[in-house]
């Protein structure tokens, strides 16, 4: 099975259960927009990561549902990686 393309950030655990990922941003603005769009995306996709922030960094882990690590969870990522540069673009 081929899994989506997430960026190399993402830190897959030891026994594929899971991945983290520490997303940094210059302002409280742009972190809270992030925090409101991944809010969105999960919304959508039914999938609700673990999240912990503060007012520059949001931590994202994705814990698998199944034991191991599936094309939903690498899915799930590539979107959050994709909405992190999106929303890196409009801070500009």
């Amino acid at each position: 099975m081929q899994l989506p393309a997430i960026n190399e950030s993402w830190s897959i655990e030891r026994k594929s259960t899971g991945m983290t990922r520490r997303f940094n941003f210059d302002s409280y603005d742009e972190t809270r927009r992030f925090l409101d769009d991944l809010a969105d995306l999960s919304e959508r996709v039914g999938y609700y990561p673990n999240l912990n922030f503060n007012r520059t960094q949001v931590n994202v882990s994705i814990e698998s549902e199944s034991g191991d690590l599936s094309a939903k969870e690498y899915e799930f990522a590539a979107q959050t990686d994709a909405l992190f540069e999106a929303n890196l673009i409009q801070g500009d």
